[in-house]
C-alpha cells in the first residue's frame, strides 16, 4: 500500500489492524500522525502514543483495552528503530506482537512507524501477512508539483502552474541522492505563501522568496557560466564546493539552464513569442528575459555538445572512478570558457 492509498482509508474511516510505515518522507508520516489525531474525539482514551522502547505489556494494554465512547481507537508507536542493525533490541517485543497480529482486535488501529527504513525479515513478512505495510517514497516530479499546489490552495492563494514547476526546479530534491527532505520545501513555500499579499501569487512573490532561502550562489553560478565569465563561474563553484554545497544540486541547476538555453536559442530562431517560450518551456518572463540574453553568448552547436557532455556525466555517474566535484569543474569550465 502506498500514501495515497492508505490516506484514503484513513480519510474514509475505513482503518483497522496493523500498519507498518516503510517510508523516506518524515512529512508524510507526520502528516498521516497529525490527521490521525483528529480523527479522535476522546484522545485521553482513544489515541495512544508510544514513543520508543516499551515493554510489551504495555503495548498489548493499549490495543486489547476497549475505546471508550467511540466506536474506534489509534495506537502510534514511533520512535523505534526497526532497521536491520537495530531490530534485535526489540526482537522478544516483536514476537510477541507477531503473534496477536493473527487475531487482532476489530476496534484498534496500531501504526507502527520505524526511524530508519524496518527489515524485511520475521517482523516485517508477519505484519505483510496479517496486516498493511505501507511504503512511503519521495515524490517524483509530477506528485511534488501536485503537493506544492495544494498547499497554495489550502492556504487560499492560486498560483500558476509554471511558478510551481520553478519552484521544483530551484530544489534538489528530485536528483539521485538529494539530502533535501519536504521538510525543506513546505518551509519556502509557507514564506512565499506568507509573502504574498494578493490572493494570486505573483512571480516576484516567488523569485524573492527563493533568491532569498535557496543559496543564491547556485544563481550567481549559472549567470556567470552563461555570461561565459570563465573566472568568476570557477571562483564561484569552488567556494560552493569548499562550504559543501550539495554537488548534485549544482549539476541539476546547470542541466536546467543548458536545456532552458537550448529551449529558448531553438525556438527563437524559430520565429516563436516570448508567450509560446514560456508556456512551453514553463519559465516565467523574468527567468525568460535572461535566458535570452545569454543564448547569444552561444551557438545551437554548442550547447547541443554540451548537452551531450552532460549525458555522458550521467551515464559514467554508475563508474567507481567518478569524481562529481571534479568533473563539474570541468564541465564548468569548458561551457564558460566555450
Amino acid at each position: 500500500m502506498n500514501f495515497k492509498e492508505f490516506m484514503n482509508l484513513l480519510i474514509g474511516d475505513k482503518l483497522k489492524g496493523v500498519y507498518l510505515f516503510d517510508s523516506k518522507e518524515e512529512f508524510l508520516n507526520d502528516t498521516i500522525i497529525e490527521e490521525v489525531k483528529n480523527k479522535v474525539s476522546v484522545p485521553d482514551f482513544n489515541l495512544i502514543e508510544i514513543k520508543g522502547s516499551k515493554d510489551v505489556e504495555t503495548i498489548k494494554n493499549s490495543y486489547e483495552t476497549y475505546p471508550v465512547m467511540e466506536d474506534k481507537k489509534y495506537i502510534i508507536w514511533r520512535n523505534i528503530d526497526l532497521s536491520k542493525n537495530s531490530i534485535k533490541e526489540y526482537e522478544s517485543t516483536l514476537n510477541v506482537l507477531a503473534e496477536d497480529f493473527k487475531e487482532f482486535p476489530d476496534f484498534a488501529t496500531l501504526l507502527i512507524f520505524s526511524d530508519n527504513p524496518p527489515f524485511k525479515g520475521k517482523f516485517y513478512k508477519a505484519v505483510n501477512k496479517n496486516g498493511t505495510v505501507v511504503e512511503i517514497n519521495r515524490l517524483n516530479q509530477r506528485e511534488l508539483e501536485s503537493f506544492i499546489g495544494k498547499r497554495f490552495v489550502r492556504n487560499g492563494k492560486k498560483i500558476q502552474k509554471s511558478l510551481v514547476t520553478e519552484i521544483v526546479n530551484r530544489f534538489s530534491y528530485l536528483s539521485k541522492d538529494s539530502e533535501i527532505d519536504l521538510y525543506e520545501v513546505v518551509n519556502v513555500v509557507d514564506k512565499i505563501i506568507a509573502s504574498s499579499d494578493d490572493k494570486i501569487v505573483k512571480a516576484q512573490d516567488v523569485f524573492d522568496q527563493l533568491d532569498e532561502v535557496l543559496n543564491i550562489n547556485i544563481f550567481n553560478l549559472t549567470d556567470a557560466m552563461s555570461a561565459k565569465n570563465s573566472k568568476d563561474t570557477i571562483d564561484i563553484y569552488l567556494k560552493m564546493a569548499r562550504a559543501n554545497e550539495d554537488l548534485f544540486m549544482i549539476y541539476h541547476m546547470v542541466i536546467r539552464q543548458i536545456r532552458n538555453l537550448i529551449g529558448v536559442k531553438s525556438l527563437y530562431v524559430n520565429g516563436y513569442n516570448d508567450t509560446f517560450m514560456m508556456k512551453n518551456l514553463g519559465i516565467g518572463s523574468y527567468e525568460l528575459k535572461k535566458v535570452k540574453g545569454f543564448s547569444r553568448n552561444f551557438s545551437l552547436t554548442e550547447l547541443f555538445d554540451i548537452h551531450s557532455r552532460i549525458f555522458d556525466m550521467e551515464y559514467r555517474q554508475k563508474s567507481v572512478d567518478f569524481d562529481m566535484e571534479i568533473e563539474l569543474l570541468l564541465l564548468l569550465r569548458e561551457i564558460s570558457a566555450k
